[in-house]
């Protein structure tokens, strides 16, 4: 249930969606720069990520590329669950009055989370 809930909110925050490709991106590149002499192209390496018939990447980085993202993708859910049960639990003992105080505590470049719900009132 978490894992669908973390799912649909990533794929529909403009704002997740950028951070999670950000990250993912820098993961990539980490991997595949710290085995080969020949670093990967960021760009062509978002055009893939994008739409994987685009990219001039080789079958070599193509499948790197793969097996990262995917476990980025599990790891950045597996994140976002942590964050949803932190804010209800602070929320439910009264640690902070609603989700704008705790966004803008522990999420401070996306300011106020669209999918976070108001308490206050």
């Amino acid at each position: 249930m978490m894992q669908q809930l973390a799912n649909f909110i990533v794929d529909h925050d403009p704002l997740m969606v950028l951070r999670r490709t950000h990250d993912t991106v820098r993961y990539i590149r980490w991997v595949w720069n710290k085995d080969h002499a020949d670093p990967i192209d960021e760009e062509e390496l978002r055009l893939f990520l994008c739409d994987e018939h685009y990219g001039d990447l080789t079958d070599e980085q193509k499948t790197v590329a793969r097996r990262c993202r995917d476990g980025m993708r599990s790891v950045f859910y597996a994140e976002l669950c942590v964050r949803l049960l932190q804010s209800e639990i602070m929320l439910e003992q009264g640690m902070v009055p609603d989700s704008s105080t705790y966004c803008s505590v522990f999420c401070p470049e996306g300011g106020d989370a669209p999918w976070m719900l108001d308490r206050a009132g």
